[in-house]
């Protein structure tokens, strides 16, 4: 019977010191993921993960000269603090904002993607103006969190970082970011995987991925789901009402303008298939996100629908890409926020004072 035990013992210490002497090895050749793929952590922006303004802060197919983003083990990326366009905090603005609610302000938080930063009036900022303007008593706060490029896989991480503010409401808007396909196949969850495993396990991962050709989104469409709810309920048990935005677009129903197929192509090496089917998908993405906000009790703003009863055509609302908004687009989802927060307010009985004792519930 020893001596069984004694021979699994030696097969299974030798395994151990041959992955020991494997990931010794790798660390003092210096090896990583990027040597081996050249995708890897490939998010669309020339630089992999983004440094400079690629997208056109303030205008379209103008970028600014600044770099803004900084690596982050967590995040992939973050914004660089006290930028022409961030403040101490790393927040999209210049005026800062301490996590001590000193003043007892009503704080808005807006968590988003490059829809939320790129403009040079968004709807973060038409938001604020018509808060102080219609409540001239009751100080307000709009943090503008959002970063360019991001997933709701890098939103949910961020939010936790974020309770600190002690939002009393919270703009999430995703869904763009998580339908994309990186050039690499690889999901934003097996990117962070990567990132905190040993290189043994990195280079092991990275083999069996591509035997198994993977190729995904960075977010499928139930992680996706799954990361709002995460988020609503985290903003519930921290007396934050959540209002959940559905990302619009501006096919207007005709499919893919031409221009977009060679660039998905060349920046996200997505096929014509792929490429032609991004309206479907994203409709997809946005059903999840109205289905999150009735199962979870948060406020819906149906951008798309809002839009679509505005005007009989959407292009005054959008950049020519047909995601990112123009300022006619940021003041309407800046109107339908507004609208929905006094239309839940008056419908739960909750006043100015309330809110800035922190009599709040879902």
């Amino acid at each position: 019977m020893k001596k069984p035990l004694i021979n699994l013992f030696v097969v299974v210490l030798s395994l151990l010191v041959a992955m020991a002497a494997c990931e010794i090895i790798l660390v003092m050749v210096d090896w990583s993921p990027q040597r081996s793929t050249s995708d890897y952590l490939q998010f669309g922006y020339s630089t992999g993960v983004p440094v400079w303004d690629e997208d056109g802060l303030l205008e379209e197919a103008r970028p600014v000269k600044v770099k803004l983003f900084q690596p982050d083990d967590e995040l992939f990326w973050k914004p660089i603090p006290n930028t022409e366009f961030t403040n101490a905090q790393g927040f999209r603005g210049t005026a800062d904002i301490a996590a001590a609610n000193e003043n007892k302000a009503i704080r808005i938080l807006i968590l988003g993607d490059s829809c939320s930063f790129l403009g040079r009036r968004l709807y973060a900022n038409v938001l604020y103006e018509k808060l102080t303007r219609d409540f001239p008593g009751i100080p307000f706060e709009v943090i503008n969190a959002s970063v360019p490029g991001y997933t709701s896989f890098q939103g949910r991480k961020r939010l936790e970082q974020l309770l600190e503010y002690r939002p009393h409401y919270a703009c999430i808007y995703f869904g763009w970011n998580d339908h994309w396909i990186l050039p690499s196949g690889y999901s934003d969850q097996f990117h962070y995987d990567l990132i905190h495993s040993f290189k043994l396990v990195q280079l092991a991962k990275i083999l069996w991925a591509r035997v198994m050709d993977v190729r995904d989104y960075r977010v499928p469409l139930d992680d996706y789901e799954a990361n709002l709810e995460a988020m609503v309920e985290q903003l519930h048990a921290n007396q934050a009402i959540p209002i959940l935005i559905g990302a619009p677009a501006g096919y207007d129903g005709k499919g893919m303008p031409r221009w977009a197929f060679q660039f998905y192509q060349e920046y996200y090496r997505m096929t014509a298939e792929e490429i032609r089917d991004i309206p479907q998908t994203h409709k997809a993405y946005a059903e999840a996100t109205a289905r999150v906000a009735d199962k979870h009790k948060a406020i819906l703003v149906d951008m798309q629908s809002f839009l679509e009863r505005l005007s009989p055509s959407l292009k005054p609302f959008f950049r020519n890409d047909l995601i990112h908004l123009k300022d006619q687009g940021h003041e309407a989802v800046a109107d339908e926020i507004y609208t929905l927060i006094q239309r839940y307010n008056a419908a739960k009985g909750l006043t100015g004072p309330q809110l800035r004792s922190g009599q709040v519930g879902p």
